[in-house]
């Protein structure tokens, strides 16, 4: 039936969800193509499972997740753009991509005809009145993403078996209930802090300031003055929050989750650079909210949990092959 379709021409951050989630996409995309540059860098990308990986091969995974990139974020525009314009971060998705690809093919996860069709089938994307329709399939196919059926089909094909490698990888992951509170405490609790952003010699800056405040008696606030540093108040955060002059609060929350008020922090790294601070308050979550979350709340955290667990898994694949480019600026060995 495959073959039918065809005939008929009728998807670190969390690369997951990318490779996966399907939303309705109704825009004008061009892909857009890379060649070879043979006169600049290596012969070829990198080794995974000690293969040889093509910059065509590189090309045609960075394509496929511009492709889900288009999918998933097409509803927002700014983010999807962003995300598109964003070398870095595609090229390290795509190489990641390829990583995860000849893993699921290690491991022999193999993907039927049957299981493309059905999940191409009932993608919303391509359905009308509720029923898949083949000329929206190819209308999408050709003027949304400017793929063939074939390679799109085959996209669907890997991203299957990356699924399945991700449910194998992660189906014996379990979590507790004193994870599920901790992780809620991190979530909702809500700090204070008094923070001094550090220059590039943060460690001595760093060493400086707790030596006076330990020899010295000062406050943070003092030694950071005396150290050439400037010190800012923040307002009250919370995880979702954003700190002015800091960037993303995360960032500073898990620091925070596990001081004392008074507690000065370690090295924090943030958007805009490397901070310290001081906890001047911390307001607790609702005990009470927290009985009526749990339920829901349980399988965000569980989910969250298996997400951390598949980082540390691909960061560590990611060490054991070998990449020879420059994935922040992987334009550059193509014309």
């Amino acid at each position: 039936m495959l073959k039918l379709l065809r005939h008929k021409r009728v998807a670190k951050i969390v690369l997951w969800a990318i490779l996966i989630l399907i939303l309705p996409a109704f825009v004008i995309w061009g892909t857009g193509s890379l060649t070879r540059n043979k006169e600049k860098g290596p012969a070829f990308v990198g080794l995974v499972n000690n293969k040889k990986v093509t910059f065509d091969a590189f090309a045609q995974s960075l394509m496929n997740m511009r492709s889900q990139i288009v999918l998933n974020f097409s509803s927002q525009r700014e983010v999807m753009d962003n995300l598109l314009k964003n070398s870095a971060f595609m090229g390290q998705m795509a190489w990641d991509r390829l990583i995860m690809v000849a893993e699921a093919k290690k491991q022999n996860l193999r993907i039927s005809d049957g299981e493309v069709i059905t999940f191409i089938k009932t993608m919303p994307i391509f359905l009308r009145d509720g029923k898949f329709d083949e000329r929206l399939y190819g209308y999408v196919l050709r003027n949304n993403l400017g793929l063939a059926p074939r390679g799109f089909e085959e996209m669907m094909r890997e991203n299957l078996a990356i699924q399945k490698l991700h449910t194998g990888l992660t189906k014996n992951v379990k979590i507790s209930d004193e994870e599920i509170l901790d992780q809620y405490k991190v979530d909702n609790a809500k700090f204070k802090v008094s923070y001094a952003l550090l220059p590039e010699d943060a460690e001595k800056k760093y060493a400086n300031i707790l030596d006076s405040m330990a020899k010295n008696n000062m406050t943070f606030e003092e030694a950071s003055a005396i150290a050439g540093l400037k010190t800012q108040e923040s307002g009250v955060f919370s995880k979702s929050d954003y700190v002015e002059g800091v960037g993303e609060a995360s960032q500073l929350i898990d620091a925070a989750s596990k001081m004392k008020i008074g507690d000065v922090s370690g090295l924090v790294q943030t958007r805009k650079g490397i901070l310290i601070f001081k906890l001047l308050e911390t307001q607790n979550f609702d005990a009470e909210k927290f009985k009526k979350d749990k339920g829901e709340y349980s399988k965000k955290a569980l989910a969250d949990k298996k997400n951390k667990f598949l980082e540390g898994w691909l960061k560590d694949l990611e060490s054991k092959n070998t990449l020879n480019i420059d994935l922040k600026d992987y334009e550059k060995y193509y014309k």
